[in-house]
């Protein structure tokens, strides 16, 4: 299907990319499906597009590339949710504010982004965790490489 993007312009975008978040994103309700797009030439970051608003865009990245000692546990209501029946199905990403520079830019510890890489389901969670900072600044930790 073709998209119109955010960051990429307009792109030919594959089914298998598209993700379900079956109760939107929080602040973002009545977004349900995302593509989950490359970033060309960048391993570390993904945009996360929606499929209907063009200008709704997010910069993810797995979260433990930046932080070594990110853990939280899945709660029922989120497994179930989600179907996940088994951990190698799991995806974890954080949603990432870039600034000017990557040493003054955050990532989201605070409300990862949970996908079910078999059937695409998806949902943020909010984490009642006092560890994991919503702006976690990406300088404090380098980028594992």
């Amino acid at each position: 299907m073709k998209l119109k993007t955010a960051y990429l312009g307009e792109i030919e975008v594959a089914e298998s990319s598209i993700v379900n978040f079956e109760h939107g994103i929080p602040g973002f309700e009545q977004e349900k499906f995302f593509a989950l797009l490359p970033v060309e030439d960048n391993e570390v970051f993904n945009v996360l597009q929606s499929t209907h608003t063009e200008s709704l865009a997010f910069i993810i990245t797995n979260p433990y590339t930046i932080s070594n000692n990110y853990t939280f546990e899945l709660d029922e209501a989120t497994v179930h949710t989600l179907q996940i029946n088994e951990e190698k199905e799991v995806a974890v990403f954080a949603i990432v504010s870039l600034k000017e520079t990557i040493a003054t830019s955050t990532i989201n510890l605070k409300a990862p982004i949970v996908l079910n890489t078999t059937n695409k389901k998806a949902k943020q969670v909010i984490l009642n965790n006092e560890e994991h900072d919503i702006r976690h600044l990406i300088s404090t930790e380098s980028i594992k490489g």
